[in-house]
């Protein structure tokens, strides 16, 4: 059986498996050097890495918010791995900051429309929602059906 790398043409090298393997024992997104010490592996290798799982798709990447995740003391991206296997975009609670994978058949339809109507060529994208979680929105008093704020 091939792996999500294999299948992108890329072999299944030790430094890479131990980063996939450091991530899917996480509790949660950690910051490269996380990644790195865990996986016994230098920080520019563990780096080189996690770029090439997320440009697959098989690690999602959080920009800094400017706030350092609980249990770290380093600001910083964080990665974790997607375990979604359809398209999928990203969502972060600003509250709790867990990232989740979300998926909505109507943004795929709006973008194929975006490209249609603009005559572009979309060839990947990425989306990154930011907001609360439902149980962090029920928590602040701010739950309900949702929706945007601008």
């Amino acid at each position: 059986m091939s792996s999500p790398l294999e299948d992108a043409g890329y072999r299944l090298t030790e430094p890479r498996r131990r980063v996939l393997d450091a991530l899917r024992e996480a509790s949660g997104p950690l910051t490269a050097q996380d990644v790195a010490e865990r996986a016994s592996a230098s920080v520019a290798s563990t780096y080189r890495v996690l770029a090439l799982l997320v440009e697959l798709g098989l690690v999602s990447e959080t920009p800094d918010d400017g706030a350092a995740l609980p249990g770290c003391e380093t600001r910083g991206r964080h990665y974790a791995l997607c375990t979604a296997q359809e398209h999928h975009h990203h969502f972060f609670c600003r509250s709790c900051h867990a990232t989740l994978e979300v998926s909505c058949e109507a943004v795929e339809v709006a973008l194929a429309e975006l490209a249609q109507a603009t005559g572009l060529r979309l060839e990947q994208h990425d989306i990154m929602l930011r907001g609360q979680c439902p149980a962090c929105a029920l928590a602040t008093g701010m739950g309900g059906s949702g929706g945007v704020i601008a």
